[in-house]
């Protein structure tokens, strides 16, 4: 399957929010240290502060469709934030105003939110318009079942979507409506393989919700993997796609 870019208000939402609200969490435990308000003698006082920001991390991913929009500067400086605690915490280097170890948090959570915000963001977080969003469309392998034993050869697909649907094997963008779940053009697998399936009486102003095309099994076991992309072939976010493993004798 194409490379997973978790994103937007699916799967991925919820993670990058809890990263987001950890890592203000952590860098905010840096500050107080610092500023002596907060105590951070040993691992112990380490594992306090992780259990505080893990809790508030938690609530935070209520908010995760708009608190994970922050991932592309939060988690480098979660990742900066985290590792000044714990050198701290097992060396005797203190967190202080003056001292280099703060020095250096701040210089890298600078640097680090600045440089790595785009390539995070749009690897982590992608805008609609580079990587288009699904809502309610899902995919399901009709034919064959997941477990199911084929004879070797050609055997026949059959894919449905349900929420969208299916055009022709590929579009221009163009020619497409502005639902990227409509007219979409499937992506398939098999095994680590990209097949190239053919299947007609499809087209952009008429749809289909259903379609059979013919792969080709070689004796052994099989995952064969479908994905519901646009029509164009740009993956969706999140991913809509299902996956069953056969057996061919």
């Amino acid at each position: 399957m194409s490379p997973i870019l978790l994103a937007h208000a699916g799967p991925g939402s919820t993670w990058q929010a809890a990263v987001v609200v950890i890592g203000v969490v952590l860098a905010c435990a840096v500050v107080l240290v610092a500023a002596g308000v907060l105590t951070l003698e040993g691992p112990a006082d380490l594992i306090a502060v992780m259990a505080v920001a893990v809790s508030l991390g938690a609530i935070g991913m209520l908010g995760r469709e708009w608190i994970s929009e922050g991932i592309g500067w939060a988690l480098p400086v979660a990742i900066v934030a985290l590792l000044t605690l714990g050198v701290a915490a097992w060396t005797r280097l203190g967190i202080a105003a003056t001292s280099p170890l703060f020095a250096g948090f701040l210089a890298l959570a600078l640097v680090g939110g600045v440089v790595l915000y785009g390539p995070l963001t749009i690897a982590l977080h992608p805008p609609a318009d580079l990587l288009p969003l699904s809502h309610d469309a899902t995919l399901t392998i009709v034919a064959p079942a997941d477990g199911e034993t084929l004879a070797a050869g050609a055997t026949n697909v059959v894919v449905r979507v349900d929420g969208g649907s299916i055009g022709p094997v590929h579009s221009e963008v163009s020619d497409l409506g502005d639902d990227p779940e409509e007219a979409g053009s499937l992506t398939v697998f098999l095994d680590d393989r990209r097949v190239d399936p053919t299947w007609d009486g499809c087209t952009v102003a008429a749809p289909c919700d259903q379609v059979t095309f013919p792969v080709a099994l070689e004796p052994g076991t099989h995952r064969l993997t479908v994905e519901l992309t646009r029509g164009d072939g740009t993956p969706l976010a999140p991913f809509v796609a299902d996956r069953v493993d056969v057996t061919a004798r």
